[in-house]
């Protein structure tokens, strides 16, 4: 007679319950970070996570084990898992990094482009004029970015560009918070999608410019903030 216990099904139904329950932690962990709820600096229990969550340690542990890979917490001595901070330079430089990538997207992808890709680039452009919620902003903005590089089909790069986006979402959280900077990268959106729909070669400047501008902007607030008396 067949015994699933011989074969090890019990177990390896145990780990995909504990691994979904890391994931949905980790989900939810994230969504505090990035929205400001837990700001950073703050320390994270496994204890009390586990307490709040109603589940054991392990899954816990393996949440945060996950979110530090992504680069939302560290590891600190004597603390524990800690949210992660990014300094004005640290800011600086992943946005130098997405100018470099993203440009090599835009070439690759600017070339494949159908009528449909660039349609539904620039339904994405629209959903950000649109919304009044700042907090949205930057899915928003990702999801214009992504439809841009999607032609290219480089997965592995999309990738590596969407976590890049992930890390800095809080921050560019600030640059939606002012009018003038939501209408300047409205403007900034539509004019690239013009340069792309053309398939014209300038399109890879203006987007290494719009990125690098963002970035000057938002490590220009950072910094300010830093400065600002507690």
């Amino acid at each position: 007679m067949y015994h699933a216990e011989d074969h090890g099904l019990p177990q390896k139904s145990v780990r995909l319950q504990r691994q979904a329950m890391a994931g949905q932690v980790a989900d939810d962990l994230r969504r505090r970070i990035l929205s400001g709820e837990l700001p950073e600096g703050r320390q994270l229990k496994q204890e009390q996570l586990a307490a709040e969550f109603g589940i054991s340690k392990v899954p816990v542990r393996e949440a945060l084990h996950q979110l530090e890979a992504e680069g939302f917490i560290v590891q600190q001595f004597h603390r524990g898992a800690v949210v992660a901070g990014l300094s004005p330079s640290q800011v600086m430089e992943l946005f130098e990094l997405r100018a470099e990538i993203e440009s090599w997207l835009l070439g690759v992808a600017m070339r494949q482009a159908t009528a449909e890709d660039v349609a539904d680039a620039k339904r994405a452009a629209g959903l950000i004029e649109q919304s009044d919620n700042p907090a949205v902003h930057p899915n928003l903005n990702w999801k214009f970015h992504e439809a841009l590089y999607r032609p290219a089909r480089k997965e592995y790069a999309l990738d590596v560009v969407r976590k890049m986006h992930g890390q800095l979402d809080r921050y560019v959280r600030l640059q939606f918070t002012l009018v003038t900077q939501k209408e300047q990268v409205i403007r900034e959106h539509l004019e690239l999608l013009q340069l792309y729909a053309a398939r014209e070669p300038r399109a890879k400047k203006a987007l290494r410019l719009h990125i690098m501008r963002a970035a000057e902007q938002l490590a220009s607030r950072l910094h300010g903030r830093s400065q600002s008396p507690a």
